[in-house]
């Protein structure tokens, strides 16, 4: 699962980076696949597929549908005690914000909600790393 699920993350974030369609052909294929095992029930992998749902939908260009998803994946993830998803997902949405949405100001937001989960589950250089990118 986990190899599936960072293989799609990167694709998505290869395919928003370089706006390469290239990309998205096989992070679609993954992230069907995942969404079909929360389908199936498995509430491990909810927020998973929350991410890559609102992954897609930026790709598409639908961004309200795209932001409920990181909304809804956070609370998840957070909810579920994985504080280390909850940062990603943070940083994912921020990136999002900040260079499709133009909201700059929930950006920071958001990356300071991503320093905080990274603090509380002892990432101190990722959060050494976000401080310094919101200081330039």
């Amino acid at each position: 699962f986990f190899e599936n699920f960072h293989r799609c993350l990167a694709l998505y974030g290869m395919a928003r980076q370089t706006k390469h369609r290239k990309y998205c052909r096989p992070a679609n294929m993954l992230r069907k696949r995942i969404h079909q095992w929360a389908e199936a029930g498995n509430p491990n992998i909810k927020h998973y597929d929350c991410l890559l749902q609102a992954e897609q939908a930026a790709l598409d260009g639908k961004y309200d549908v795209s932001e409920n998803e990181y909304v809804e994946a956070i609370k998840l993830a957070a909810r579920t005690g994985h504080l280390h998803h909850a940062g990603l997902l943070n940083e994912r949405y921020a990136d999002l914000l900040k260079n499709h949405v133009g909201n700059e100001d929930e950006a920071v937001y958001r990356v300071k909600e991503a320093i905080r989960w990274y603090e509380e589950w002892g990432a101190e250089l990722k959060v050494e790393m976000l401080k310094k990118s919101l200081s330039t």
